[in-house]
C-alpha cells in the first residue's frame, strides 16, 4: 500500500486523476444538457395545455426535434469525453497499481491533453487521494482492494441512482395522467399536449435507470470475483489485468452519475470505503 500511496501523489499522477474528472464533467454537463431541456419540454407541456390548447401539436414536433438531436449530436460529444476520461484513468491506475499495460487502447490521451485538462500546479496539492491506503497490506491484496474499492463505489452510486430515475419517471408519468383527468383532455389531446412532449424526459429516464441498475449488477459480479481472489489468497498479475479490463470496459460504457449526485453521496461513501478497505486489509494480515 505504501507504494501506491506514493506513486498516487506524483505529479504525473494527479494530473491524470485531476483530468479524468475534467472529461468525465464535460461528459456530465453534455448529459445535463441534454436531460434539462427534455425535463424543460415536459414540465411547460401542462402550464401550455392550459393557457393555448391548440399549441400541443407545436410542442409534439419540438420534443421530437430533440429527441433527434439528443441521439445525432448530443450523445456523440458526450461519448467521447466519456472516453477520454475513462482512458485517462486506465492510464492513473497502470501508472499506480503497476499493472500490465492495457493493449486493447488504440488512442492513449496525450500528456499534452492530460496538462491542459488538469490545469496550473497548484490545483495539484488539494487533490484528495484516488484509492485508501491507510492499512498496508502485501502485493496482490493491496492492488485488488484498490480494485474492489472501484467497483463497490461504482455500483452502490449507479445502483442508487437508477433506483431515483425509475422513481422520478414513474412519479411525471403520473402526474401526467392526473393533469389530462383533471383538465378533462380527450385521449389524443392528451397523447399530443402532455404525452409527447414529456416523451424525451421519459425516455431519457428510463434509458438511464436501467442503463445504471445494469451498470450496478455489473460492477457486483466484478466485486464479488474480486472478494473470491481475496479470500483465496491466490491472485496473479494475470487476474490483476483482467479485473482491470472489466473496471475499463464498465468505465468506458456505463452511463453518467450527474455531478450534484456524486457530491451528494461523496462524503459518505468516501468513509465507508476507507473503512472497508482498512477491514480487509488487517483480515487479510
Amino acid at each position: 500500500m505504501g507504494d501506491i500511496a506514493e506513486a498516487q501523489r506524483t505529479e504525473p499522477n494527479l494530473r491524470r486523476q485531476l483530468a479524468a474528472r475534467v472529461f468525465y464533467r464535460g461528459a456530465k454537463r453534455l448529459q445535463t444538457f441534454g436531460g434539462s431541456v427534455a425535463l424543460m419540454l415536459a414540465l411547460v407541456a401542462p402550464l401550455i395545455r392550459y393557457w393555448d390548447p391548440d399549441a400541443g401539436p407545436i410542442l409534439g414536433a419540438v420534443a421530437g426535434l430533440w429527441i433527434f438531436l439528443t441521439r445525432l449530436v448530443v450523445r456523440p460529444l458526450r461519448g467521447r469525453r466519456r472516453e477520454m476520461g475513462a482512458v485517462t484513468q486506465e492510464q492513473f491506475d497502470v501508472e499506480v497499481l503497476q499493472l500490465t499495460p492495457n493493449l486493447s487502447l488504440k488512442h492513449m490521451v496525450s500528456e499534452e491533453e492530460i496538462r491542459r485538462a488538469s490545469g496550473d500546479a497548484a490545483n495539484l496539492a488539494n487533490t484528495p487521494a484516488w484509492y485508501p491506503t491507510d492499512a498496508d497490506t502485501a502485493w496482490p491484496a493491496s492492488v485488488l482492494i484498490c480494485q474492489r474499492s472501484n467497483a463497490v463505489w461504482a455500483r452502490r452510486q449507479h445502483r442508487s441512482y437508477g433506483l431515483l430515475l425509475t422513481a422520478a419517471a414513474g412519479l411525471w408519468f403520473l402526474v401526467g395522467v392526473g393533469v389530462g383527468i383533471a383538465s378533462d383532455a380527450s385521449l389524443a389531446t392528451y397523447l399530443a399536449a402532455l404525452a409527447l412532449p414529456s416523451l424525451p424526459a421519459l425516455l431519457d429516464a428510463s434509458e438511464l435507470a436501467r442503463e445504471h441498475l445494469k451498470a450496478a449488477t455489473q460492477r457486483q459480479e466484478t466485486e464479488q470475483r474480486i472478494n473470491n481472489l481475496l479470500d483465496a489468497a491466490t491472485a496473479t498479475e494475470a487476474d490483476l489485468r483482467e479485473i482491470q479490463d472489466e473496471v475499463f470496459s464498465l468505465r468506458r460504457g456505463a452511463a453518467l452519475v450527474p455531478e450534484w449526485y456524486y457530491k451528494l453521496v461523496a462524503g459518505r461513501f468516501e468513509n465507508d470505503m476507507r473503512y472497508a478497505a482498512k477491514q480487509i486489509a488487517e483480515r487479510g494480515e
